[in-house]
């Protein structure tokens, strides 16, 4: 019997092992893992009760303090080195050295990141409940703001919870032209009460999908976004060359509703509108349209008004009454810096900005095909706000003889750059609103439209460029930043005698250098 109550210590350290096992594996503190933990600290003080006399004998020797304070030491640096591991997962800090900043989270996703007020929770649905390149990149996520939870399951293991969130689309993709697999698979977000479903079948989710996401299930209002038609303006809803397709899907995944407007027929500017967009009118609006958007700015709402040159429309009465005169000229950029992307002058490049809030932090090239140039009226009227957004290089000039087939500079004619392409209007109430704060009048003139069709949308930053003008008119200003990048290939080519040479350095030379040091410090210690 004594022999059995000698062994109740290792007993329940054994036990208390199995417990820490058991959580480590299923991250839960459920009734088993309890009970292990008190079954075991049970047997390990009922061993030490048993074996009290030899164990007071046994620390009295010699032999058995040199253990104790060996035992300690390790203790000590076991607890160590778990207090900063501790430590550096509470506040995980990590380093991205790519030169292009692949692995650092977009200043977008940074600024909505930071706007989480409520506890938000991931429930990523892949195969085998695990997939890395997403787990680091939610890890990003969490590492900025505590408030973010995710989780990863697996639909097949637990179909209840599949079914219960409606998960559908999960499974394995092949690449039918590079043959690499990925997995694919769908996330829920939980933000309150409301939920957002992310969904991918044949491509991986990226950081804007989630950075979107997120926006969308935040949104306590869904704003609606409309483009006017009816004066021959370019339409969202035409996918091909010259199309807004693209505009369209992408205002759509930052949680915007889009439609269209015929202003004649809807007799006035819908109630729900937040943002009007007139992309490109070919002819000019009806005296009474104009008077509806007019209208719907000094009410509060946004204007996006894209003129392209002549012959296209100016609506030079309308811009003119808000302090904006569009000249009759085309941009022609000779300073070459169009020709890097094979651009000739007439599609001016713009590498710098001014410093409003649309283009803050905003380092991205754009090019506006076939554009006119915008300056500001000297008598603008009291109390509105202009200011430039982005303006072409001083090597540019507007040239007003369109009829030409030769473009020269005539100082008599034409204007000389740097000439403003796009410009930023705001105008505060006279009398603040009942009930709440005053609304703001916001308009961006643009001097072309074609800067944000197919396919120059997905072209340098102007599908970026044109998604923040956007956010500054529906006044969601903190949304306004770069989007997430794509990956970059930066893989490193090398030539036939580049491979050999590494192959003999690390296989030969590097391992060959360490057996002759070893082989040389070897001999010395015989001698």
């Amino acid at each position: 019997m004594n022999k059995i109550l000698q062994k109740l210590d290792t007993v329940g350290l054994l036990v208390l092992v199995a417990g820490a096992l058991r959580y480590t594996v299923t991250n839960v503190w459920d009734r088993w893992t309890l009970a292990l933990f008190i079954a075991g600290s049970v047997l390990v003080v009922a061993g030490i009760a048993a074996n009290y006399r030899q164990i007071m004998t046994a620390l009295g020797k010699r032999s058995t303090k040199y253990a104790t304070n060996y035992v300690v030491s390790v203790i000590l640096v076991i607890a160590l080195v778990s207090g900063l591991n501790f430590l550096g997962k509470r506040h995980a800090k990590r380093f991205d050295l790519t030169a292009g900043g692949q692995y650092s989270l977009a200043p977008q996703t940074l600024q909505v990141l930071d706007q989480l007020v409520d506890d938000l929770e991931i429930k990523a649905f892949f195969p085998g409940g695990s997939y890395p390149p997403l787990e680091q990149l939610l890890t990003e996520y969490r590492t900025r703001n505590r408030r973010l939870q995710f989780e990863f399951i697996d639909p097949d293991k637990r179909p209840d919870t599949a079914a219960q969130f409606g998960v559908t689309v999960y499974g394995t993709f092949t690449n039918p032209f590079t043959g690499t697999s990925l997995k694919s698979g769908t996330a829920v977000l939980f933000y309150g009460e409301r939920q957002e479903k992310i969904e991918k079948r044949s491509e991986e989710i990226r950081e804007e999908d989630i950075t979107n996401a997120i926006i969308k299930v935040q949104r306590q209002e869904s704003k609606k976004i409309y483009f006017v038609l009816g004066h021959g303006e370019k339409d969202p809803g035409v996918s091909d060359r010259g199309g807004y397709a693209a505009a369209k899907k992408a205002l759509e995944e930052q949680g915007y509703e889009v439609g269209t407007v015929n202003l004649v027929s809807q007799g006035g500017v819908p109630p729900d509108a937040r943002v009007l967009v007139m992309a490109g009118p070919t002819a000019e609006p009806f005296e009474q349209e104009l008077e509806f958007m007019d209208t719907f700015l000094k009410s509060g709402g946004g204007l996006l008004l894209m003129v392209d040159p002549s012959p296209a429309a100016s609506l030079s009465p309308f811009l003119k009454a808000w302090g904006v005169v569009p000249h009759e000229d085309v941009v022609l950029d000779v300073s070459g810096a169009g020709r890097l992307m094979g651009a000739g002058p007439s599609i001016p490049l713009v590498m710098q900005y001014e410093g409003h809030r649309i283009t803050d932090r905003f380092n991205q090239m754009t090019y506006f095909p076939y554009a006119r140039s915008l300056e500001i009226a000297g008598d603008k009227p009291e109390g509105i706000s202009i200011e430039p957004v982005l303006k072409a290089n001083p090597n540019s000039w507007g040239e007003t003889d369109l009829k030409s087939s030769e473009a020269n500079f005539d100082e008599k004619s034409d204007i000389q750059g740097p000439l403003n392409l796009a410009l930023a209007v705001s105008r505060e109430p006279k009398a603040p609103a009942e009930g709440g704060s005053p609304p703001t009048a916001r308009m961006v003139v643009v001097g072309d439209s074609d800067f944000a069709a197919v396919p120059s949308f997905q072209s340098q930053g102007n599908g970026n460029l044109f998604l923040n003008m956007v956010s500054w008119l529906s006044q969601d200003e903190g949304l306004i930043s770069i989007r997430p990048k794509s990956p970059q290939d930066r893989r490193v080519v090398l030539t036939q005698s580049q491979q050999s040479l590494l192959r003999i350095i690390t296989v030969f030379l590097l391992p060959g250098a360490v057996l002759a040091a070893g082989i040389i410090v070897w001999a010395r210690r015989r001698r």
